[in-house]
């Protein structure tokens, strides 16, 4: 047997109703800070949801409905600052990607007291307390609920840094499939391909295992048929999407992402691009320069989407794209130029099976936009 390290300390309940159906097995403290957005978590139905359940329980809690797209340092030191006054001892993280992350980097500041200069110049060390974190996932791209990363963009370098820490993985992970229902079909779109990319850059990886491969490999035989039903205007197993976004997280909990990633984060901080649409537009490109260093790998990610090259996954990733009438982004020279570089500078490239030249950066910035 091929030696690897798997680590997944998260127990994942999945069902509907999994929220109030099991509210002793995530009461994890004597006050909660409950971590959400302004309107997803109200519309889907999750936070009145975890109100019952935590009240259900006696338990008491506190509201930080502050969490923006793409959170900064600044709302995660507002978030740290009321779980500190009132004395919340554990966090109930109910959104997409950004009130999860924000919800694991609120439960490291409150918990270790990190002062906010030090905040992205260090990690969770073994000794740093973290407060324990549920995480309750309301979209079917980011897999946050079962990896130990907390993605916080960071203005000194205008992209984001990922604060990694074992500490950070939820304690707690409640999938309902019903808090999909009445999500946009932009949105739907956006996370499913956030999802792909994870599953696609995590077979890549140099940390990537049998065992990892397994789940990304799982994770694309599920997404890109139900992608395709979208292109067609057809019926969408949202169930079936939350499950393989879940899945793809575990993957990348054991591997991290890369290029795709690395690239589209100046399209998000820079052009304001949702995070996993410029994940989708750049893995045609992407895949297609993988292709050319690690063919054998290629056919095996090609055939889990049942595909038959990278122009297939163009087409699907057009189709979408246009046929929802999603924008895209226009880039400068200047811009491409300096993008082609963010990259190539960031750590998580140094754990990659082939280094692409800014040239070929550039080039999977054109095919995408």
């Amino acid at each position: 047997m091929d030696r690897f390290r798997f680590s997944l300390p998260t127990t994942v309940i999945a069902e509907r109703g999994a929220v109030r159906n099991h509210a002793a097995d995530w009461n994890l403290g004597r006050k909660a800070l409950i971590v959400t957005g302004v309107q997803s978590a109200k519309a889907s139905g999750a936070l009145d949801d975890v109100i019952a359940a935590l009240e259900s329980q006696q338990t008491p809690y506190v509201i930080d409905d502050g969490i923006r797209a793409n959170p900064d340092d600044a709302q995660v030191y507002d978030g740290a600052e009321i779980a500190r006054r009132e004395g919340c001892d554990f966090v109930v993280a109910v959104g997409g990607g950004s009130p999860m992350d924000a919800g694991k980097a609120i439960a490291w500041v409150a918990g270790a007291g990190i002062e906010r200069e030090a905040f992205f110049g260090r990690l969770p060390g073994p000794s740093d307390r973290v407060l324990p974190i549920v995480a309750v996932p309301l979209t079917c791209g980011t897999g946050s609920e079962v990896t130990p990363y907390a993605i916080i963009t960071n203005h000194k370098i205008q992209s984001k840094t990922n604060i990694s820490a074992s500490a950070l993985f939820p304690r707690v992970a409640l999938l309902d499939a019903a808090y999909l229902e009445n999500l946009p079909q932009a949105v739907l779109c956006d996370t499913a391909l956030d999802a792909l990319s994870h599953a696609i850059e995590s077979v890549y990886s140099l940390r990537s295992t049998k065992a990892s491969c397994m789940l990304a490999f799982e994770a694309m035989s599920v997404i890109v048929p139900e992608l395709l039903r979208m292109t067609h205007g057809m019926f969408v197993n949202r169930a079936a999407l939350h499950y393989a976004s879940m899945v793809a997280g575990m993957a990348i909990a054991q591997t991290g992402t890369a290029l795709v990633h690395a690239m589209g984060y100046p399209l998000t901080y820079h052009k304001g691009m949702p995070h996993g649409r410029a994940n989708g537009l750049l893995l045609p490109g992407y895949l297609t320069f993988m292709t050319e260093h690690c063919p054998e790998l290629t056919k095996r990610v090609l055939a889990a989407m049942g595909m038959e090259s990278p122009d297939a996954l163009q087409a699907l990733v057009d189709a979408l794209i246009d046929g929802l009438g999603l924008s895209r982004a226009s880039l400068t020279e200047d811009e491409l130029r300096a993008f082609s570089l963010t990259p190539l500078r960031l750590e998580m490239m140094r754990r990659y099976r082939a280094m692409p030249t800014p040239a070929e950066v550039i080039d999977i910035y054109r095919n995408g936009l």
